[in-house]
Formats: structure tokens, C-alpha cells, sequence
């Protein structure tokens, strides 16, 4: 860093050097070298921004903001003013946005309403939509903003209900009203939502945006399709279920068959015509989004509107404060047993003997009332994190850090429920897990028990089950054909 640094003071191939050092500065450690040995000091690095090369001014500006050079404060705002290259000006927001320029908001809110009230020609609007945002978010993070509050629980909305594919008669089973079973989940309308969002296995819950389409389907060009989403309920929806006046902060979220970097250019372009289309009712901020308004792509290649609200509270996975990397999701796990409730048995005593975190555990005590409920794991940071999630539902389920194989009670248990592991198991360890799971599983159940698990190795039960006589498959469920995931309901015969 001593030799680009010198380089840089000398004015010797200066760009370069400033792109490597800005490289070198990513790492936390190299950063306090490098302030230690300028005695952090900057003026070399501020004298870049009158140069004449743009990039060096460009690149000089992102190593002042990567390392929080507040004396820098008042020669950044100068040369931002100065800037007169586009591409560069939100190089110069960005490293504002890392200091305290809290005496400069003024003329920053100016800048920004400038911008907003500017018709770009077609060559400029990609630069000057990035320093927009960039200002904006830069406004948001410094003054912060006041987050709308959700006040619809009784207003009628078209919603969809997004859930897996293995979920959606159970799901319908538990949504009052006129419904519709879709791919994705159920449509339906609802008028209160206090009881909607007791629904524990569904995914996401979308409002569904009424435009003057056809079918709702929405274009393929971003102003085309900014200027129908304004032709349609999106911003009714919003007044009707808020407190609070415009502006919503917005993301855009795209589903489809768009390649990742189609995506984030349709993305970016889309939220820029939106803003306009809406007069900057909405906002769009990477940072500080309320909703989503997610764009679902069609076979044509045109675009169906959702709305997805983050002000819409959702308790129903509170305790679920501690997870590790393989935790099921408790919406999985609400699904599963769901699918599985025939077979639960009131009061039983359960056993997880594979419990992670717990979640399988709670979700099967949330659904129908058990006695008594002990987990097991081998992993000790799951358990300990698994006592405090039960703690918070208020539940009280007993945790054992041990492996289950060597796992002895006084009493036997009605059911199992669990989820068995893979992890990174061969064949071969998975056969023997298999089989020492079913043995065991025979010992700890009473005579008329059942097993009750997830997996995704069904040649591996369908094995167990011809070797273990005692045992037989009730019920299977395919969750997830794509990875070969099942529910299997298995009872001892009596």
C-alpha cells in the first residue's frame, strides 16, 4: 500500500493506483494500516478530486467514503457541486452518505428535488437515476422515516395466499369464504385478517392489484407497465390499510425466467418509472421499503401485480428467535403436520429425536394439545437455542442434549415426529442411520405408536419398512417432487 501510495502523491499512473488501493481497503485490518502509515491524514487523496482524469476523481471519492474521512466533509461537497460528469456524482452521494454531513441536508434535499423534477434525455437517465437514489437513500438513512402503520384488518381484499404445492387443500380447508385453489396457493377475499394471519402454513400473503388490463397482465416495457400499475387499485389499497399520508417506500421484487442480470436493469429501470408515473407517491428505497410490489412474469412475458405489505404484522412464528443453518422452516413444519393432523393423537406423549431447534416440536403442540414432548439432539448450540424458542411460545417441552441412539426413558411414547437428518451422510452412513433409526424408533414407541417424519431418501424407508415387519406405512405425502421430499405417516401393528 506504501508503493500506491507514493504513486498517488506523484501523480504516477494515478487511476490504477487508486483502484488498487481502493481494492486493498475492503479489508478492515489493511484500512488501519493504511490510516496508521498517512497518519490519517488524506489531503493526497482529496487533491485526486480536481483532477482532470474523471475515474480518478471517481475512484479517490469511493476510498474517502470507504474510509469515513469526515475532514473530508466540506472538499467532498465542493467537488459534488463542481462534478459535472454524471457517472461520477453518485460516487460523491455514497461517500457523503458514510460521513456526518448532517449540516449539508439542506442543499442535499434540493439536489434531490431537482433530480426528481428532471426530464432526462434517454442518455442521462441512467446516471442520473443512480445519483437520485442515491441522495435518497442517503436523506432516508440521516433523517430516518416514519414507517406507516396497518389499520386494514377489517377492510374486504383479494389476497393470495402462497404456499407449497403439497399444502394447498389443507390450506383451503382453514380459509373462510369464496376461495380459488391456484398453483401457487389459494385466492380468496378477506375481511378480517386478524384471523387470516392465525393461518400458520402459508408462505407469504400477497394483495392482489386490480388493474384496467387485460387479465391484469401488465407490459413488458417499464414506463408502459408504470403507467397502467398508476391506472389501477394499488394506491387505494395502500390509503384504505394505513395510517398516514404519501409517500410508500417501495422495492421491486420480479419473478421469472429473467436472467439475474435482466433482472436488476428491468428492476432499476421499472422503480425509476414508478416513481414518476406516481408523482413520487412512491418512493423506491433499497433500504427502508414498507412494500413490495412483486411482478410475477407470464409465459408471454408480461407482468402480474401483487403487493406484499411489511407493515402487515405477522406473529404467528414469535418464538422462533434462534435457528441453525439446518432448521426447517416453520412454515414447512405447519405444513407438514397439517397434512399429517389425522394422525396425531390428543394428549400423546411425543418425541422428537432429532429436534434442532425445536421447531417441529412447537408447531406439532400449537396444533393439537400434548401431554408431555421431549426433543433430542446431538447438537448442543440447536438444544440450547431450541429451550429458549419453547420458552418464548410458553411451552414446556424437555430438551436432552444426547444422541438418540443411546437415549433410554422410563416410558414409551405415542409418536415421533421429526425430521431426519441428512446432511453431508454418504449412502452407505445414511442406510445404517435408517436402519438404527427404525430399531430404536420400536423400542421407545408403545404398541399401537407412530412415526411421523420428513425425509428425502424414500428407498431408504420403503428398505426399513420390507426389513421391519413390525411396521407399517399408514400414509405418504410427496412434498416436493423436484427434491424427492415426502411426509411418511408409519404405525406399529398391533
Amino acid at each position: 500500500m506504501r508503493e500506491l501510495y507514493e504513486k498517488i502523491k506523484k501523480g504516477t499512473d494515478r487511476r490504477a493506483s487508486l483502484i488498487a488501493l481502493k481494492k486493498e481497503l475492503k479489508d478492515e485490518a489493511k484500512k488501519k494500516v493504511f490510516l496508521t502509515m498517512t497518519g490519517n491524514r488524506l489531503d493526497e487523496i482529496m487533491k485526486c478530486l480536481v483532477d482532470e482524469d474523471p475515474k480518478v476523481r471517481k475512484n479517490a471519492v469511493a476510498i474517502l467514503g470507504e474510509l469515513h474521512c469526515q475532514d473530508a466533509l466540506d472538499v467532498l461537497m465542493d467537488a459534488y457541486e463542481e462534478e459535472d460528469k454524471l457517472f461520477v456524482r453518485e460516487a460523491y452521494v455514497q461517500a457523503l452518505s458514510a460521513i456526518d454531513c448532517s449540516e449539508y441536508l439542506p442543499q442535499l434535499e434540493e439536489r434531490l428535488q431537482e433530480l426528481a423534477e428532471y426530464d432526462a434525455p434517454e442518455e442521462e437517465k441512467k446516471h442520473t437515476q443512480a445519483e437520485l437514489h442515491a441522495l435518497q437513500e442517503l436523506i432516508l438513512q440521516k433523517k430516518g422515516v416514519k414507517k406507516h402503520t396497518f389499520n386494514g384488518w377489517n377492510r374486504s381484499s383479494e389476497v393470495l395466499l402462497l404456499t407449497l404445492p403439497a399444502f394447498r387443500d389443507v390450506l383451503a380447508e382453514q380459509v373462510t369464504g369464496k376461495k380459488k385453489i391456484l398453483k401457487s396457493g389459494v385466492r380468496t377475499i378477506v375481511s378480517d385478517f386478524e384471523d387470516t394471519m392465525k393461518i400458520r402454513m402459508f408462505q407469504e400473503l400477497l394483495f392482489v392489484i386490480h388493474t384496467q388490463t387485460e387479465k391484469h397482465v401488465l407490459s413488458s416495457e417499464p414506463e408502459t407497465l408504470a403507467a397502467q400499475l398508476a391506472g389501477s387499485d394499488l394506491l387505494q389499497i395502500l390509503a384504505e390499510t394505513h395510517k398516514g399520508e404519501a409517500p410508500f417506500y417501495f422495492r421491486i421484487g420480479v419473478s421469472g425466467g429473467m436472467a439475474l442480470e435482466e433482472r436488476s436493469s428491468f428492476s432499476r429501470q421499472t422503480a425509476a418509472a414508478i416513481e414518476k408515473a406516481f408523482a413520487r407517491k412512491l418512493i423506491n428505497s433499497t433500504s427502508h421499503y414498507e412494500v413490495e410490489i412483486r411482478l410475477l412474469q407470464n409465459r408471454e412475458g408480461g407482468f402480474v401485480p401483487l403487493l406484499k405489505l411489511y407493515t402487515l404484522p405477522d406473529h404467528r412464528f414469535d418464538y422462533r428467535r434462534y435457528y441453525v443453518a439446518a432448521s426447517m422452516k416453520p412454515t414447512m413444519a405447519a405444513g407438514l403436520l397439517a397434512l399429517a393432523k389425522p394422525y396425531l393423537k390428543e394428549h400423546a406423549q411425543i418425541l422428537d429425536p432429532f429436534c434442532g431447534v425445536g421447531t417441529l416440536l412447537i408447531e406439532r403442540r400449537f396444533l393439537v394439545p400434548a401431554r408431555n414432548a421431549y426433543g433430542i439432539d446431538s447438537f448442543g448450540e440447536a438444544v440450547e437455542k431450541a429451550r429458549v424458542n419453547s420458552k418464548i411460545a410458553g411451552m414446556q417441552i424437555n430438551y436432552i442434549n444426547r444422541d438418540y441412539f443411546d437415549f433410554v426413558h422410563d416410558y414409551k411414547f405415542d409418536e415421533i415426529v421429526t425430521d431426519l437428518p441428512a446432511g453431508n451422510l454418504t449412502k452407505p452412513e445414511l442406510d445404517v442411520l435408517y436402519r438404527r433409526f427404525f430399531e430404536k424408533s420400536d423400542e421407545v414407541l408403545t404398541e399401537d405408536g407412530r412415526m411421523i417424519f420428513f425425509s428425502r431418501e424414500m428407498g431408504l424407508v420403503k428398505k426399513q419398512l420390507r426389513l421391519h415387519p413390525q411396521f407399517r406405512l399408514a400414509q405418504e405425502f410427496c412434498i416436493q417432487e423436484k427434491n424427492g421430499s415426502y411426509l411418511f405417516i408409519i404405525e406399529k401393528r398391533q
